[in-house]
């Protein structure tokens, strides 16, 4: 039988969509312990859609799968009316299946961002001896970062789980990044800000392998977010022994009385 014969049919436990996702790195190092919702599958496919609480508290619906097959989702009303029902604050899909779903849903604004992951200890750095674990003031380090970073994804203070990492230079930091909880056991890592005038130097490459051993030593993973357009990152993310686990975009469905949230810094 064809995909396109095969129907939608409801996922029943959180079993079942982890099967289902064939091992995907996103249902590895992002599936949510606790989900809102198991979702729904295209039978005899890896065609999958959940949704969870990200680790920002907000409801995302992820979907997964083959283009061909996840077009059997998007073509009919299963998916539309589960998720008019849960009603998510966004909805996150790999970019090459994402155009039937914008349809589909009605999606708008969002952006293209790679998931990375990693399992591996970074090489060694050579500015990593120089970083250390923040203990000072959290306003110097939340004005460290707004200075050059003007629009930052994470800011000391936003989790009681976070774990800052700097380097110093005189007494001042010229360098920072953190942890922080992500939808999984792995952490997230983030953050990763230096000094405009002292760039080139390695230290952002320090700081990011020095955050990512002790995310293995805790967890045995650490994974990242960044933007598909920011190849400078990505780059030095790969050299640092990442993997790019999922080419996504997510988008906000239009409804009265809310606009689609402007692109964040990541």
């Amino acid at each position: 039988m064809s995909a396109s014969g095969r129907g939608v049919e409801p996922l029943s436990s959180r079993d079942e969509l982890v099967a289902a996702t064939a091992d995907h790195p996103f249902a590895r190092f992002d599936l949510a312990q606790t989900l809102v919702d198991p979702g729904l599958r295209v039978p005899g496919t890896d065609a999958v859609a959940w949704a969870q609480h990200w680790a920002d508290g907000r409801l995302g619906v992820i979907v997964l799968g083959d283009p061909d097959d996840v077009g059997v989702l998007a073509g009919g009303d299963s998916l539309r009316s589960w998720v008019e029902r849960l009603a998510p604050d966004h909805v996150t899909a790999p970019v090459d299946i994402y155009a039937p779903l914008q349809e589909a849903l009605g999606l708008r604004g969002g952006n293209a961002w790679d998931r990375m992951w990693t399992t591996a200890p970074p090489p060694p750095i050579a500015a990593e001896g120089d970083v250390a674990w923040h203990d000072g003031d959290a306003a110097e380090l939340t004005d460290f970062v707004r200075t050059h970073n003007p629009q930052p994804h994470a800011l000391p203070g936003q989790h009681p789980q976070q774990r800052w990492a700097v380097v110093r230079d005189a007494g001042r930091v010229v360098a920072c990044g953190c942890t922080e909880p992500g939808n999984a056991d792995p952490p997230l890592l983030g953050g990763i800000v230096v000094d405009g005038s002292l760039r080139g130097r390695g230290l952002g490459a320090a700081v990011t392998a020095y955050l990512t051993r002790d995310g293995l030593d805790r967890t045995g993973a650490c994974i990242l977010g960044v933007f598909a357009d920011n190849d400078h990152a990505r780059t030095l993310y790969e050299r640092l022994g990442y993997r790019v686990g999922l080419r996504a975009r997510t988008g906000f469905q239009v409804r009265a009385g809310r606009r689609a949230p402007s692109r964040g810094a990541r």
